[in-house]
C-alpha cells in the first residue's frame, strides 16, 4: 500500500478535522476552515472537503499541511511517523470489540464513496440521502465497492463482519448451493457483531449516545436517516438476523446507554427483540422493545417519510 493510502486510511477526515477542533458537518454547507469565507462554500464529499468557490479539494493531508502551516510533502512525512491517538480509555474499549484481522480473516474490498453510487442507493431503497451519506461519512459504516463481480454496497465494523447487497437489488448467487441470497456476508465474518457500534472505525463523537438497535441492513440506514432528522442524537446500531444474539464482546458497549430496540412487525423479528432485550438485562440495561407496525423500518420510512416515522419513536 502506497504511504499516501496508508496515511489516508489510518486518518479519517472526520477524525482530522477533530484533532484540529474544526467543526466539519457531514451533511451541507459551511464555511471554508481555511480562508476568509463569508458565504458557506464547502461541502463534504466522502473524504474531501469541497471548496465550491475556488474549485479546491481537501484531504486529511491537506488539512494537517494547512492548519499546521507546513507543505503536503512534510505532512506527509510527518503522519507517516505516526498513528491517530487515542485516550487510554478508547484503547481498552477498542481492544475489547476489536478481533484483529489476522484472527478472523476478514477481508474487506477496497471501498469508496461516490455521490452518484449514494443518490443511486438513495433512491433505490427509498431512503433520505441524508441516511446513506451519515452511514458512509460520519460513521464509516458504508462503503461501495464490488463483490463476487457486481457493484454492491456493504456495511462494515472495519474489524469484525462485512455484509454486501447489490445496488441493483439482484440476489447473489453463491457457489456453495443453489439458494438465491439478497445480502452476502464476507468469509471471515463474525456476523453476531453489530454495524455501528464499533468506536475504533466511527466517529467517537457519537460513543455515548443512545443506542437505536434495529435489525438488518437496509433497516440500517433507515435508522441512520432516523437519526440524522432527529440532529445526530441517537446512534443506529443493526444486528444482521433476527436469529443472531449480540456478540459477548459487543455486549459491554451497550452498558449506561438508553437503548431502544424496533423490532420487525413479524415473529422472527419479534423474538429476536425479546432475545436482545434479555441480554441487555443481564447487564444492567432495560431498554425500551417497540415493534414496528404495517413493515419494517425501511419499508416505513419510504412509504410515511423519516419526518413521520422519527415522531412514533419513543
Amino acid at each position: 500500500m502506497k504511504p499516501v493510502q496508508k496515511i489516508l486510511n489510518s486518518w479519517p477526515l472526520i477524525r482530522m478535522c477533530e484533532r484540529f477542533g474544526l467543526n466539519i458537518p457531514p451533511k451541507g454547507k459551511f464555511r471554508s476552515p481555511f480562508r476568509e469565507d463569508r458565504n458557506p462554500s464547502c461541502e463534504v464529499y466522502g473524504e474531501l472537503i469541497k471548496d465550491r468557490s475556488t474549485g479546491e479539494s481537501f484531504d486529511a493531508i491537506n488539512v494537517f499541511a494547512l492548519k499546521s502551516g507546513i507543505s503536503n510533502a512534510e505532512a506527509i512525512k510527518r503522519l507517516g511517523q505516526e498513528q491517530p491517538r487515542a485516550s487510554s480509555n478508547q484503547k481498552r474499549t477498542e481492544q475489547r470489540l476489536n478481533v484483529t484481522r489476522s484472527q478472523c480473516r476478514l477481508t474487506i474490498p477496497s471501498l469508496c464513496y461516490k455521490p452518484d453510487m449514494a443518490e443511486a442507493l438513495s433512491k433505490h431503497r427509498g431512503i433520505p440521502r441524508c441516511g446513506i451519506d451519515f452511514a458512509a461519512t460520519l460513521v464509516y459504516s458504508l462503503g461501495f465497492g464490488k463483490v463476487k463481480g457486481h457493484a454492491s454496497w456493504i456495511l462494515t465494523d472495519g474489524s469484525n463482519i462485512a455484509e454486501a447487497r447489490r445496488m441493483d437489488g439482484q440476489e447473489f448467487y453463491p457457489s456453495c448451493d443453489s439458494k438465491k441470497r439478497k445480502s452476502h456476508t464476507l468469509a471471515g465474518s463474525k456476523k453476531s457483531f453489530p454495524i455501528g457500534l464499533n468506536p475504533r472505525h466511527g466517529a467517537r463523537a457519537l460513543a455515548k449516545l443512545p443506542i437505536l438497535l434495529v435489525e438488518g441492513g437496509p433497516d440500517y440506514l433507515a435508522a441512520c436517516a432516523v437519526a440524522r432528522h432527529m440532529g445526530t442524537a441517537m446512534l443506529p446500531v443493526a444486528i444482521l438476523g433476527s436469529q443472531l444474539d449480540i456478540a459477548p464482546l459487543a455486549l459491554p458497549f451497550f452498558k449506561g446507554r438508553s437503548v431502544i430496540i424496533l423490532a420487525h412487525p413479524d415473529p422472527a423479528g419479534v423474538e429476536g427483540a425479546k432475545r436482545w432485550a434479555n441480554q441487555l438485562h443481564k447487564i444492567g440495561v432495560t431498554p425500551s422493545v417497540q415493534e414496528l407496525v404495517g413493515g419494517d423500518l425501511n419499508e416505513l420510512v419510504k412509504r410515511d417519510g423519516v419526518e413521520v416515522v422519527a415522531r412514533g419513536i419513543k
